[in-house]
């Protein structure tokens, strides 16, 4: 399982998304999925308040996990070659013994958004309130 930091070119890119995680002195640590042909870029969170994920380690009276809310469409040279190390290894191989069902949550998130958005039902969702697909319609055959 890859795990990787975006370089800063595609980070300065994504920032000016809505609702992108956009701390600048912070380096987001993510995990490319490819979905139809489509390569996102699902980042790591240290404070997990919500079901829209993959929630790895229990920390500091927090969840860590990966957050599917906040997912990125990239390109593959937006990764930058060398590996992120997270902080725990627990963490690391909780992901690792997980992936395809890392894979199988996030296909869902993302079809279901899909499926929610041609029916016109996103705005009374709270599940894709606070989603980076909005971003992505093009993309998502919106």
């Amino acid at each position: 399982m890859k795990i990787r930091l975006l370089t800063e070119a595609a980070y300065n890119r994504i920032i000016t998304l809505k609702e992108t995680m956009s701390k600048k002195d912070r380096g987001y640590g993510v995990i490319p999925v490819k979905i139809q042909n489509i390569t996102f870029a699902i980042p790591f969170r240290s404070n997990m308040a919500h079901k829209h994920g993959f929630k790895t380690v229990f920390h500091n009276g927090v969840w860590n996990g990966v957050d599917y809310s906040k997912a990125i469409i990239i390109a593959e040279d937006d990764l930058q070659p060398k590996a992120f190390k997270l902080r725990s290894e627990a963490e690391y191989q909780k992901v690792k013994n997980n992936k395809d069902k890392i894979q199988r949550q996030f296909e869902k998130y993302v079809n279901d958004y899909v499926s929610q958005a041609k029916l016109g039902t996103l705005p009374n969702l709270q599940r894709f309130g606070y989603t980076t697909l909005i971003n992505y319609h093009e993309e998502l055959g919106l």
